[in-house]
């Protein structure tokens, strides 16, 4: 009698029907199969289900009409309220409906495998027990992550990239052999790790000034001398002539790889020998058929790598040469080259008792970091320049010629990388430019 008399004493608006507070048939977090009801069309008891999970629970009003969940009334003011003028017109249209408004128990629910911008709210009667006949009906997308636009973009991406990729291929097949002999010395011209980081520090110790504090002093006649001495910055520049050049290094490198060609050649005829002998006991007889498939190293192959290593070295120390005014310095180092320059001319104006002429050339003076930053420039050079003057002898019209030249570059690379500190001594000065 209590229970009775404490549901008879709840609130209930006019024109609404008694609402079911008896609890909701389902509990939150309940996996549950439900039907899509903005899609659906046909008859509940023939419509796909999905799978799906209750997020939460509340009871809000129907629509007799069309069994449509209303939306809350909520008074106030502020963002997704409305004002009592507001409620109350909504109860008025409420009641010309004539059969009133109903509660029930709705649900939020979630679609597995489905974007929350799908997530919405049902009532009872689309949501159905997740049972072995109700799974019959389940939609062929159930469970389907709703993302199919975007892999469509992404395999569309793919099959574009396959595209162009199969059709650089293609180009780089039908190229002339220009190109390819410029791809393999570019390849050739890659610095590794270690010699970028040689070559980023030069870089950082030229380009970066140091601006020292400004000097007040009575001494001074005006205030614009004062802000000239105070616009001088210091600045830090390779020591011309270097101690170690670039003629010094191309000459270590020649008799380096010479001593191991040396070292190779007798090693190898060293071996053979052995092997000879070892068979030689044998009853069988002869060479063996490893050491015959082995190349031979004779004196000829040696003279030969001995000229076209040599013939590679003073093609480098040409485009040195050629390419250090114009390529190889950064705006710090113009002046100083300038002063260079003119020094020397002063000096061949100069009666000279030696015949001798003095080794002015810039391989001779730079340092082994202008080598760094002209294997950058490399390809640049041959095919800008090179090629464009019809010179016959270039490198990229011959295909014998570009492969020793990139053999050797990475043979020289090697080399140097080998070689850091003793290649890259840092003889830096402090020099002061103008701002």
């Amino acid at each position: 009698m209590a229970d009775t008399a404490a549901t008879n004493d709840l609130p209930q608006e006019s024109g609404e029907e008694a609402a079911d507070y008896s609890g909701p048939k389902y509990h939150a977090q309940q996996k549950v199969l439900c039907i899509d009801t903005n899609n659906n069309t046909s008859d509940d008891a023939f419509a796909p289900l999905y799978e799906a999970v209750i997020r939460k629970s509340e009871l809000k009003y129907i629509d007799p009409t069309t069994q449509k969940i209303l939306p809350n009334r909520k008074r106030g003011r502020g963002r997704g309220r409305v004002g009592a003028a507001t409620v109350d017109a909504l109860d008025q249209n409420t009641n010309d409906l004539g059969t009133g408004l109903l509660q029930e128990w709705c649900h939020h629910v979630h679609f597995n495998g489905w974007n929350s911008r799908w997530d919405r709210w049902v009532t009872e009667r689309d949501i159905f027990e997740n049972t072995i006949e109700n799974r019959k009906r389940l939609s062929e997308n159930s469970g389907k992550v709703a993302r199919s636009q975007p892999k469509q973009k992404e395999e569309t991406k793919k099959r574009k990239r396959g595209a162009s990729t199969t059709a650089d291929n293609d180009a780089e097949s039908s190229s002339s052999p220009l190109n390819r002999n410029l791809q393999l010395i570019t390849r050739a011209c890659e610095l590794p790790f270690t010699l970028q980081t040689v070559l980023c520090d030069d870089r950082d110790n030229i380009a970066v000034k140091v601006y020292p504090p400004p000097i007040l002093s009575a001494s001074c006649s005006s205030k614009q001398q004062q802000r000239r001495n105070n616009k001088k910055a210091i600045t830090m520049l390779h020591v011309i002539p270097a101690p170690t050049s670039i003629v010094d290094l191309m000459w270590q490198y020649i008799q380096t790889k010479k001593q191991e060609d040396l070292e190779t050649f007798a090693n190898y005829h060293r071996r053979l020998q052995r092997d000879l002998s070892g068979n030689s006991s044998c009853s069988d007889g002869g060479v063996g058929e490893e050491s015959s498939m082995d190349v031979i190293l004779t004196k000829e192959d040696l003279k030969m790598n001995k000229k076209k290593r040599k013939e590679f070295a003073l093609s480098i120390l040409a485009l040195v040469d050629a390419s250090l005014p114009l390529f190889l310095l950064y705006a710090e180092e113009r002046d100083q080259f300038t002063k260079l320059m003119a020094q020397f001319a002063k000096e061949d104006d100069k009666p000279n008792d030696n015949d001798q002429t003095p080794k002015r050339q810039p391989s001779h003076l730079y340092p082994a970091e202008y080598l760094l930053r002209l294997f950058v420039k490399i390809p640049y050079l041959l095919s800008e320049f090179d090629l464009k003057k019809n010179n016959p002898a270039s490198i990229l019209l011959a295909d014998e010629k570009t492969q020793d030249f990139a053999r050797f570059l990475s043979e020289l690379i090697v080399f140097i990388q080998k070689r850091v500190d003793e290649c890259f001594t840092g003889n830096y000065q402090a020099v002061e430019v103008d701002d």
